[in-house]
């Protein structure tokens, strides 16, 4: 391994570093590491040189870019320096490039919060938790506005979801190019601590569904299709929009993944909405979990009812994805 230099020895003599719980400060250094990633990736943009790779096997396109593969090294190998290589972590990535520094520092901002971490998220250990990360979520945009600078930068995110016991728990989603000066901005959340960095929309009048740009199947079209019928308006928009006025977030296909769910679920669970596959049921987000989201994605705000929207995607949408043909043909 690569020896990397420390962008910030931490001093873990810091009151608020001893007093908060592991889970607490697991989070907080997701968020500086997460800023950091995201500053890797407008530097590999602003250099120009993406040395692009189509990961796919002859099929869609699966690209990853030099910024993917330094973001996720970055990434995890900070928080397995800061809290030990017994921290399971799950990338996206499975080849990665090295950076000379690492970022081992944390946020004050989530330490504030340590007191409202629920009880039985106080007593977490290393051992207890899968960290998911997402490098960079949005590689076909980042590498489109490369070529012909496309605006669909803002949908570029960084993404560090924690599952414990299985269950989404925890969650850090950075936007580098967020803002008219695409300044950035982080969200992050503990469930039962609320969702912070974002100003939450409790409901509209007018109820749109969202979706997301790359990936999108047929099946996808029918769900969007079948929610339009019941009087909702259709947009291609991250599901972080689902706490920015969006009624709900659909995607019925097994082209995402946990670590592209992870960290949303948390922040929108933390935030009072709900993320679950298709049919309604519970996302898994243990060590052993199946990696793709084969029984596709939906989520909701807050002021909606969730199974409402489980409900009005047809059946057949439903069957035709991997999940449950499976279970039908065993």
């Amino acid at each position: 391994m690569t020896k990397c230099e420390f962008k910030e020895n931490v001093q873990n003599d810091d009151p608020m570093w001893e007093h908060a719980c592991f889970l607490t400060r697991l989070v907080a250094c997701s968020v500086r590491v997460s800023e950091t990633a995201g500053r890797i990736i407008k530097d590999i943009m602003r250099r120009g040189d993406l040395k692009i790779v189509d990961k796919g096997n002859g099929g869609k396109e699966d690209l990853q870019t030099e910024a993917d593969r330094s973001a996720q090294y970055c990434i995890v190998k900070s928080l397995q320096q800061k809290f030990g290589s017994k921290l399971t972590v799950i990338g996206e990535e499975e080849r990665v490039s090295t950076v000379p520094h690492l970022d081992l520092s944390y946020s004050s901002e989530v330490l504030k919060v340590n007191d409202r971490c629920p009880d039985e998220l106080r007593d977490i250990d290393v051992d207890d938790v899968v960290v998911w990360v997402d490098p960079l979520d949005g590689t076909s945009e980042f590498a489109q506005a490369a070529r012909n600078g496309s605006p669909l930068l803002q949908q570029v995110t960084v993404l560090i979801g924690i599952g414990y016991k299985g269950r989404a728990v925890a969650g850090v989603i950075h936007q580098p190019y967020w803002g008219e000066k695409q300044v950035g901005r982080t969200i992050w959340a503990i469930v039962g601590a609320g969702a912070h960095g974002i100003d939450i929309v409790k409901g509209k009048k007018e109820r749109v569904v969202v979706t997301t740009r790359s990936h999108s199947t047929t099946t996808v079209a029918d769900a969007l299709e079948a929610l339009k019928k019941r009087g909702l308006a259709d947009t291609i928009q991250p599901v972080i929009k689902c706490l920015e006025g969006a009624a709900a977030y659909v995607f019925a296909s097994p082209g995402c993944k946990k670590w592209d769910t992870a960290a949303p679920e948390a922040v929108i669970v933390a935030a009072g909405g709900k993320l679950t596959d298709v049919a309604g049921r519970q996302l898994y987000y243990g060590a052993d979990a199946q990696i793709s989201n084969s029984g596709g994605v939906l989520a909701t705000s807050g002021w909606v009812n969730h199974k409402e929207y489980v409900d009005s995607i047809p059946d057949y949408v439903k069957a035709a994805l991997p999940e449950f043909v499976s279970k039908v043909n065993s």
